[in-house]
């Protein structure tokens, strides 16, 4: 099947996640794809899987997203949740994704026509392979005027924060969007020498700075804090060329029933609305509003993915736009 133009590309590995007894496929760039195809965004996963099909297979196929695999003699990674001491177990060291052939990825043709490509710092730290065939996508993407997306995605069982910073920093000018955590945006601003943010407050202002630093057009934090009753409040800053965007007035709570996934369907949510769907351009906070709802209605189902249709995430923003001025937050 012919990869459309003016797709989203993913690029990363996916595994299958066993919690409960409940196996699932999940990674943060298929979650992605599956997100922004389930919307109706053209979307391509490019990756390296065993030979012998899995889920993660099907359940791409049934969101509509094209595939782009590599088949080699390798496993599917897996990896464990333990909810009551909320650990995650990995075993992907054997995987076909971190036993790829980086030539086995002609990013000319595999990017022909992609509006956005994908990736997290998960990719590089996975082995020097994979780290090459992330490189070898980053390049192609800056020379073909592809704007990149990445989530740092920082996994400290994969390397240290200034080791994956290392691997990162050099690349800012190829990023059109970087999403961090709350915890890897106090790091990075420590090793940037601009102190040890020690509340929100300085957490924004180290944001602002960072991205005035490196002149990235759209900078991204997401926030969420615990509610009463198991309930999350979930909103996003966007520091830009322009100023700097926050939700946090406009959050959204909801009952989490998945505690994974999120920061993935944010991101499909932010590409999303920056995308030309039929309408142009719009602006970072549209882009931040839309991947805090997107983020919330993935982790009120299971599993990874993100099951939201676009007649479901238009439904529950157009209940936003009835919400009050004295209270915009969106309860769902």
């Amino acid at each position: 099947m012919q990869a459309p133009r003016g797709r989203v590309v993913c690029f990363g590995e996916a595994m299958l996640r066993t919690l409960e007894d409940i196996i699932t496929p999940g990674g943060a760039e298929y979650n992605v794809a599956c997100a922004l195809a389930r919307l109706g965004t053209s979307a391509s996963w490019v990756s390296a899987l065993p030979k012998d099909a899995t889920m993660i297979e099907g359940t791409a196929i049934d969101s509509g997203v094209h595939l782009d695999i590599r088949r080699l003699e390798y496993l599917v990674g897996t990896y464990v949740v333990d909810p009551e001491v909320k650990s995650v177990h990995y075993d992907r060291s054997n995987s076909a994704f971190a036993n790829l052939n980086p030539q086995d990825f002609d990013w000319r043709e595999i990017l022909t026509g992609a509006r956005w490509l994908v990736m997290s710092g998960i990719t590089p730290l996975l082995g020097e392979e994979p780290r090459s065939a992330w490189g070898g996508a980053l390049t192609f993407a800056e020379l073909d005027g592809t704007l990149i997306a990445l989530d740092l995605n920082h996994r400290p069982a994969l390397g240290t924060i200034e080791e994956l910073w290392g691997i990162i920093r050099p690349r800012m000018r190829m990023f059109h969007v970087l999403v961090l955590s709350p915890d890897s945006l106090a790091k990075i601003a420590e090793i940037e020498e601009l102190g040890r943010p020690s509340s929100y407050e300085e957490n924004i202002e180290a944001l602002a700075e960072l991205r005035r630093r490196f002149l990235i057009p759209h900078l991204c934090c997401t926030f969420k804090r615990p509610e009463t009753d198991g309930r999350q409040k979930r909103w996003s800053v966007v520091a830009h060329a322009f100023g700097m965007d926050s939700t946090e007035e406009d959050a959204v709570i909801h009952s989490p029933v998945e505690n994974l996934g999120g920061g993935d369907a944010w991101l499909a949510g932010f590409i999303d609305a920056l995308s030309e769907h039929g309408h142009g351009p719009v602006s970072p906070l549209i882009g931040a509003l839309r991947g805090d709802l997107l983020a919330a209605l993935c982790q009120n189902t299971r599993g990874d993915v993100s099951m939201v249709t676009r007649e479901e995430l238009d439904g529950f923003e157009a209940q936003r736009e009835f919400t009050s001025s004295e209270n915009r937050t969106l309860k769902i």
